[in-house]
């Protein structure tokens, strides 16, 4: 997994790669997801991405594209629908916004 994060890293600017080796955590999921993210005050702001081993399975390019996509969420402030209580019209918003992320990327 460190392998496809790497990749998905170099294809981006050095002001994310800064933002997201400073304040990024990458750790395996539970089985249920393929990733996701949340942003815990009890790390002092720093953000984690979790990404399930279940997602090595998928195409190399499912990979780098789901990593993309979750640090698009980081990068674009996006609050945790798991701790937060959010409407789904905000789910998708944000949901849609981190696939545009991703997109924007090449991936």
């Amino acid at each position: 997994m460190k392998k496809h994060v790497l990749e998905v890293l170099s294809q981006m600017d050095e002001k994310v790669i800064s933002f997201i080796t400073k304040k990024c955590w990458f750790f395996a999921s539970m089985e249920d997801a393929w990733a996701f993210t949340f942003t815990g005050n009890d790390l002092k702001n720093q953000h984690l991405i979790f990404l399930s081993d279940e997602l090595l399975e998928e195409s190399p390019e499912q990979i780098r594209y789901t990593i993309a996509h979750e640090i698009g969420h980081v990068i674009l402030g996006h609050r945790n629908s798991v701790l937060e209580m959010q409407t789904k019209k905000e789910i998708k918003k944000q949901e849609m916004e981190a696939d545009k992320f991703a997109r924007g990327w090449g991936f």
